[in-house]
């Protein structure tokens, strides 16, 4: 099914409901971490890549 689609819309899909959701996941997954073992590199470059995803979901280019 998913080879059926044009490319745009393949595109299109992955950046309004995939990103997002794996934006979310990141900070979640950062946030439950730093929560448990306290700040880390890890913890601060799974928080700054969701934010990162959902500002270019969110269409800034900050």
């Amino acid at each position: 099914m998913w080879a059926f689609l044009s490319r745009r819309l393949r595109r299109y899909l992955l950046l309004t409901l995939a990103a997002p959701l794996v934006a979310r996941l990141l900070l979640w997954i950062g946030e439950r971490i730093e929560e448990r073992q306290g700040e880390s590199t890890l913890t601060r470059m799974l928080c700054s890549g969701g934010r990162w995803l959902q500002r270019r979901t969110r269409g800034r280019r900050d």
